[in-house]
């Protein structure tokens, strides 16, 4: 115990001696009882006859509990605050801890010349694997679905598919049927793979869902290159978009073709 916590303790004990002193005190002097006896003559018994107490001394009476309440809680109050602290300290000093060094972001895949390990806003830390593997896992499944969106925004100005030849090409593709309808399939289709089929393991890489062509290519030179042509196309799609929404132009279209 420290010198603090062991001073709030005797404050403590000297906050409840006072009030019990003051609440004694006032009890014994306070004027609650006034009586009178006489002797029955009759009965031969002494019979006292009960006033009821003033109104000061009954004002006197519940100021006295008042304070003793007030002193009461306040006595609490010195005693439960420093466990309190106490229990705060730790909580805060638990969630300011830094994680083990032993995992270290910068050597992972995906941190490659030119930029090397680039986190300019410092959201992988050292020691968090799991942090980092959930961040990574993100980048890859954007990475995948950006380069999808930007070869389907370039494909979908020359081809179409059978019934859909009428839907505009470009974003307004989404809101003009069949192409909606084409557009919640898609969604239906791939939210059901994702949380159905293709799921995160923690024994293996972030995004590893094995090798279904049997191409044999999972290797650190191709989980890179997958890396760097998904950031493009994440850079590419976002740029397909904005020029649209500012010209009405499709990713063809952008090039006067």
């Amino acid at each position: 115990m420290t010198k603090v916590s062991q001073q709030a303790r005797a404050a403590a004990v000297a906050g409840v001696a006072a009030a019990g002193l003051l609440a004694g005190s006032s009890a014994f002097s306070s004027p609650l009882v006034q009586g009178s006896t006489r002797l029955d003559q009759q009965h031969g018994v002494d019979s006292v006859q009960i006033q009821r107490p003033s109104s000061a001394a009954h004002s006197s009476s519940l100021s006295t509990a008042a304070l003793g309440t007030m002193g009461a809680a306040a006595v609490v109050a010195v005693l439960v605050r420093p466990a309190l602290a106490e229990r705060t300290r730790r909580v805060h000093c638990s969630l300011r801890a830094e994680p083990k060094s032993s995992f270290d972001p910068a050597v992972q895949v995906g941190a490659m010349p030119p930029l090397g390990y680039f986190d300019p806003a410092g959201f992988s830390k050292k020691g968090d694997e799991s942090g980092f593997r959930t961040l990574r896992a993100a980048e890859i499944k954007h990475g995948r679905v950006a380069m999808m969106a930007a070869l389907g925004a370039v494909v979908q100005h020359y081809v179409k598919f059978p019934g859909f030849e009428q839907v505009p090409s470009g974003l307004s593709a989404v809101l003009s049927p069949p192409g909606s309808y084409g557009m919640v399939a898609l969604f239906l289709v791939a939210g059901a793979l994702e949380l159905g089929v293709w799921t995160e393991d923690s024994s293996k890489e972030p995004g590893n869902f094995g090798d279904p062509a049997g191409l044999g290519q999972y290797t650190p030179e191709f989980r890179e290159r997958e890396l760097n042509n998904g950031r493009f196309a994440m850079f590419a799609t976002i740029g397909i978009i904005s020029a649209e929404l500012l010209t009405g132009k499709d990713a063809i279209e952008q090039f006067v073709l």
